[in-house]
């Protein structure tokens, strides 16, 4: 009974000793979870934002030249219209009426004129013999007049063609139709209210203000005053209300001259395609300035970087799955981010989570976090540093 017992408790402490020897040489030691993430090289060029206002390259109200009734319109409210293309015709019959009394007219004046002309060749002829020097003067001054008679004929079939033109009203410029203003029938004249109005809405113009302060900044960056320099300078984006980006750049039309003095801004334009007219007259959009060359940075959260006497520092994953220092001089901060000047590459596994837990040559257990979901850590306190 006693053998039976000890051997009981030899078994025991012997299944022990084998369990420990493999739990201490066939587990490896792990180090702390901490999260990382991949330092990013991201634009970091300064760019400044504007409230602009979209308005039409051109804007024309569609009047009638001459009275007449409308006989027809000849587009679709809100259409594109070319230049030269029909809108409207009034009614014709008066006008034709009119220019052909106006050619009738024209040939009685040119058939008094050509007598005149003979009579005054036959009075020259004559003139040796019987007819006198007053005659002949008489002849000459008949002669004038009925040439002048011709002229104002002329002058009248002229104005009647361009009162008959008038009465097909043209498209003045390329652009977007509106609301007709007067339906088929109605009496138009020259005082009548406008009977459409045209828009250019490609190219289209946004107008923005920058303030006196910021135009300072502006001509240092692009290295001169002029509206050339800061056009090469710079690039010209828009931001539309729903937040999407604009694909157009623009490009700068105007600058301003003098600074307004109720404002301190400068009114400044600026010209974009607009080929799918996404961009509309009296539209509200952001007008984004940034310079033409980027500049490439790494930026890293700021709760991820840390300070002691020395600088900041921020703790990256190396290559053998330990916690290492990286020494870096950070410019100014965009965000939530830092912009890295030296220190950091881009590309680097940057220890963004479970920084309290982790000392400097430690071996870590690395899990991969978005930059959304990266808790900063910003109560933690600093990683102790070895005097190394």
């Amino acid at each position: 009974m006693f053998k039976t017992a000890f051997r009981s408790v030899d078994f025991v402490l012997g299944v022990s000793g084998l369990l420990l020897c493999s739990a201490g040489d066939g587990v490896a030691q792990t180090g702390p979870v901490v999260g990382v993430m991949t330092v990013q090289v991201e634009n970091v060029s300064p760019a400044h934002e504007f409230v602009g206002r979209v308005e039409a390259l051109n804007a024309v109200d569609i009047r009638a030249r001459v009275e007449g009734f409308l006989e027809r319109r000849l587009f679709a409210e809100g259409q594109n219209v070319e230049k030269g293309q029909d809108l409207f015709t009034l009614e014709r019959t008066t006008y034709e009426l009119a220019l052909e009394d106006a050619q009738a007219t024209l040939v009685g004046a040119q058939t008094n004129f050509d007598n005149a002309e003979r009579q005054l060749q036959r009075n020259r002829a004559l003139s040796q013999r019987t007819v006198s020097q007053a005659v002949i003067e008489e002849s000459h001054a008949a002669r004038d007049i009925a040439r002048a008679s011709v002229l104002s004929a002329q002058t009248r079939v002229n104005q009647a063609e361009l009162n008959l033109g008038y009465t097909h009203i043209k498209a003045p410029i390329d652009g977007r139709i509106g609301r007709a203003a007067y339906s088929v029938g109605s009496l138009v004249s020259p005082s009548s209210e406008p009977l459409a109005r045209v828009v250019q809405t490609d190219p289209i113009r946004v107008v923005f203000s920058v303030s006196d302060r910021t135009i300072l900044d502006l001509r240092t960056i692009a290295g001169g005053a002029g509206k050339d320099e800061l056009a090469k300078g710079y690039a010209l984006k828009l931001r539309l209300s729903n937040g999407e980006p604009y694909q157009q750049s623009g490009k700068l039309e105007f600058f301003g001259n003098e600074i307004d003095v109720q404002t301190g801004t400068l009114p400044i334009r600026a010209l974009f395609a607009n080929a799918q007219s996404l961009l509309m007259p009296g539209q509200f959009v952001t007008v984004i300035v940034e310079p033409e060359e980027r500049e490439e940075r790494p930026v890293v959260p700021v709760g991820s970087v840390e300070q002691d006497r020395e600088g900041r520092f921020v703790l990256v994953v190396d290559g053998e799955s330990r916690a290492a220092v990286r020494r870096i001089r950070a410019s100014v901060q965009v965000g939530q981010n830092w912009v890295v000047e030296e220190g950091l590459q881009g590309g680097e596994k940057l220890i963004v989570e479970g920084l309290q837990r982790v000392s400097p040559g430690a071996v870590v257990e690395a899990q991969s976090v978005s930059a959304g979901d990266a808790a900063t850590d910003t109560a933690a306190p600093a990683p102790r540093l070895s005097s190394q």
